[in-house]
């Protein structure tokens, strides 16, 4: 059977479904270019056959923080109240000015965004000048914070998977290459919110920032997540660039090279429970997809793969 693929640009959600507890392991493959796009190719033209919500939100940027030296992590109020979306989903980012969204995969969980008194939306975005909304996001904060944007949320590349019962799942994989964690952080966070009944593998290979670990994308808040069980599983660090961390890995598994197809074999466990999300640069992705369907004898159909452009 064919491989799944969407061809998608940074992630989005699909609203209103309801899933039961399950188990499982799936993998899914998110693919990123090393830049957005000029306007021959836009988001709106790459995500053209995506699902996406009719309707625009009114959001208020409400906070900025600086994650290392290439990131920031953006806080959108949500004016116009609760919404619903699912976990992998990304938004159409209208900033002012501009009549062309940019896209940005939706860092923060479904139940963030429902909260009666306060929800919010959250985006990680990596400095890329060559991209109008991302510039215009990594102006100075002093300069953005308290501006009015608005969104629509959109994309396929959700967890739960919309085509797998969860019930047949007991096993979830996620591997991540740098800022491809983002759709799975929040596929993560859904899950140990929901407190569904699966073990959860993750691989994380990144480059190190100039912070070291605490530098590197989202790693707290998942060493967190399996620290105080709300994850039952694995969590392990791939690393590239010089690293000296003997006292800031002390509660982490961390391996000094990039990870490997049987890496992500011995995380999958049995097959025909798993799933694997994996989502990364191309020739990461690629390696993985081809190596688990051929060598591993991975059923496609528990193979996702999200390809942006």
């Amino acid at each position: 059977m064919p491989l799944k693929l969407a061809i998608i640009s940074p992630c989005v959600s699909l609203s209103g479904q309801r899933f039961g507890l399950a188990a499982i392991n799936l993998i899914a493959f998110c693919v990123r270019p090393k830049a957005m796009s000029t306007q021959r190719s836009g988001h709106l033209e790459r995500t053209a056959q995506e699902p996406r919500d009719e309707s625009l939100l009114d959001v208020r940027l409400e906070r900025i923080d600086q994650v290392n030296e290439r990131i920031r992590l953006y806080r959108l109020k949500l004016e116009s109240g609760p919404i619903k979306f699912l976990a992998g989903q990304w938004l159409d980012t209208y900033i002012p000015g501009n009549p062309k969204p940019g896209g940005f995969t939706l860092t923060s969980t479904p139940r963030a965004a429902a909260d009666p008194k306060s929800p919010y939306l959250e985006l990680a975005v990596q400095e890329s000048p060559e991209n109008p909304p991302a510039a215009w996001l990594w102006q100075s904060p002093s300069d953005i914070t308290g501006s009015k944007l608005q969104v629509r949320v959109g994309g396929s590349f959700v967890f739960p998977p919309s085509e797998i019962p969860l019930n047949d799942i007991s096993h979830v994989v996620f591997v991540a290459g740098g800022v491809g964690i983002n759709p799975l952080v929040s596929m993560m966070g859904h899950i140990a919110e929901e407190g569904y009944n699966l073990e959860v593998k993750v691989l994380y290979a990144s480059k190190l920032p100039a912070q070291g670990l605490k530098g590197v994308l989202f790693l707290e808040r998942i060493r967190k997540w399996f620290t105080e069980k709300e994850l039952i599983g694995d969590l392990k660090v791939f690393t590239t660039g010089i690293y000296d961390g003997h006292i800031e890995s002390r509660e982490l598994d961390v391996h000094e090279r990039r990870f490997t197809v049987e890496d992500v074999k011995e995380a999958m466990g049995e097959k025909n429970n798993s799933v694997v999300y994996v989502c990364g640069p191309a020739t990461m992705t690629d390696e993985i997809v081809d190596g688990l369907a051929r060598d591993g004898g991975m059923d496609k159909n528990r193979v996702m793969l999200e390809k942006w452009w």
